[in-house]
């Protein structure tokens, strides 16, 4: 996640200068209005999350290429035989869906991947149109993309 901190600075600037507007609003400023404040906070909040999430995947997908490698070049043809399955140089995977790619790399079912899975399911909201009411707490969210990106399973 090569852009990540990065992406966070970047947010955090906008959101601090739209927290200044409704500062000045707040002040008695009439432009711009508090609810088109909230808009843009909302939608920056979300241009982000998507942003950022892309490097999240990314390193997943590279840890599942990886995975596949390694498990290809095991000694073993017995262990080696299913992952002979995976082409890790196949811009898709293979067709592996996200929810496997993440299996390979993250155990199913700890804290880590329920988390990365309920983080995939809001960009995919967000993704296909369907934008969030609320906000989102981008602070929290960049250190969870943190620590699931240190606990992909490499080797």
């Amino acid at each position: 996640m090569s852009d990540l901190q990065a992406i966070a600075v970047a947010y955090e600037r906008v959101d601090l200068h739209l927290q200044s507007l409704r500062d000045a609003e707040d002040g008695g400023s009439e432009d711009p209005s508090p609810d088109s404040v909230d808009r843009e906070q909302r939608l920056n909040d979300q241009a982000y999350f998507v942003l950022a999430w892309g490097q999240l995947e990314a390193d997943i997908e590279e840890a599942c290429r990886e995975a596949i490698r390694e498990g290809q070049s095991h000694e073993d043809w017995r262990h080696r035989r299913a992952w002979s399955l995976y082409n890790p140089e196949d811009r898709r995977l293979s067709g592996l869906s996200f929810q496997n790619r993440l299996t390979l790399v993250i155990e199913k079912g700890s804290g880590d991947w329920k988390r990365t899975m309920e983080l995939y399911n809001v960009r995919n909201q967000i993704a296909h149109g369907a934008l969030l009411s609320g906000g989102i707490d981008m602070a929290s969210v960049i250190r969870d993309f943190f620590r699931i990106q240190s606990s992909l399973a490499r080797n």
